[in-house]
């Protein structure tokens, strides 16, 4: 069975949006599953007229699940969310949302399912509560849908990335940039457009199934080397400040009461971690896909955060 239309969800978010765009150039009729069209209409000029559609489907409603499956030849779910709050819990839409797309793909004979996870989630022993969400979801995935293709990315980078963006917005405003403990916990920054290409890599190739994927950039940092490399492309000269990952940890506590936290308890045990791929993992190379370096595309956006402007002469080609 040809692949010709792949339904998405989450493809309002960050990666999602990266996926979307992947599918539409390769050719693919692309529905994007989400809670609020809104965020995602944008998406509708990545492809030709009518060639990505966008519906509402919430993973906490399993028939909505099943009506956006429908019709679709392969699923990719890259839907997530970074904190908890109202009835989005981790659990009501990692792992159960994980567990109705499961389902409803293999009810309505879809041939090929993938979907997306995050590093870190081989180690079966973490506390931290959104690293055991995403071990359950990986889990979920499995039990209804066999031969599913999980992708576990390390940190995603991109033009509306997270990290790269609030460190130089820290880095523009503070006098100092923090990072936690140490900051020598390790990292390796994917860049979103290679997420994407691997998830249509997988579409495409049947050897893909029951298998799990680590992508990772070309270059592992530490925390604080990442915080010198936001400093040098911005142009800026601050120190680089070790925060104990106790404070932080308080800071994020009472941050969790904001309506969008900047940080969050679990992210602060993560920022501790090393998030690397593992030797011996299947990665990006295994898909044929060479990784993009972080040095190459951090200047296309993170240059409106020199000081004088994007337009400064004088900072940093």
């Amino acid at each position: 069975m040809e692949i010709k239309q792949v339904t998405v969800f989450g493809g309002s978010g960050f990666v999602g949006r990266a996926i979307v765009r992947a599918l539409a150039q390769a050719g693919l009729r692309v529905r994007v599953a989400c809670r609020r069209v809104g965020l995602a209409e944008s998406l509708k000029t990545a492809g030709d007229v009518g060639q990505i559609t966008v519906m509402v489907a919430n993973l906490r409603m399993p028939q909505s699940v099943a009506a956006a499956v429908a019709g679709s030849q392969a699923v990719i779910n890259a839907a997530g969310i970074p904190f908890e709050r109202g009835r989005q819990r981790y659990q009501a839409v990692h792992v159960e949302g994980a567990r109705a797309t499961a389902e409803a793909a293999r009810a309505a004979g879809v041939r090929r399912l993938v979907h997306v996870s995050g590093l870190g989630t081989d180690n079966r022993g973490a506390k931290n509560r959104f690293v055991q969400s995403k071990i359950a979801a990986e889990d979920a995935i499995i039990a209804g849908f066999e031969s599913a293709t999980i992708l576990r990315p390390s940190v995603v980078f991109g033009p509306d990335d997270a990290m790269f963006n609030r460190l130089a917005k820290i880095a523009a405003q503070a006098p100092f940039v923090p990072v936690v403990g140490n900051g020598r916990a390790r990292v390796q920054p994917v860049f979103a457009g290679d997420v994407g290409a691997a998830a249509l890599a997988a579409l495409h190739r049947p050897d893909t199934a029951k298998t799990v994927f680590e992508l990772g950039g070309p270059r592992v940092y530490t925390y604080r080397e990442i915080a010198a490399l936001t400093l040098r492309e911005i142009g800026r000269d601050k120190p680089i400040v070790g925060v104990p990952a106790g404070l932080m940890k308080i800071a994020g506590f009472f941050a969790e009461f904001l309506p969008v936290p900047p940080l969050t308890h679990d992210q602060v045990d993560l920022l501790t971690e090393d998030n690397v791929v593992r030797g011996g993992a299947k990665t990006l190379a295994d898909l044929g896909i060479q990784p993009t370096a972080a040095e190459a595309i951090l200047p296309t956006y993170l240059d409106r955060f020199r000081a004088g402007g994007r337009y400064n002469k004088h900072a940093p080609a």
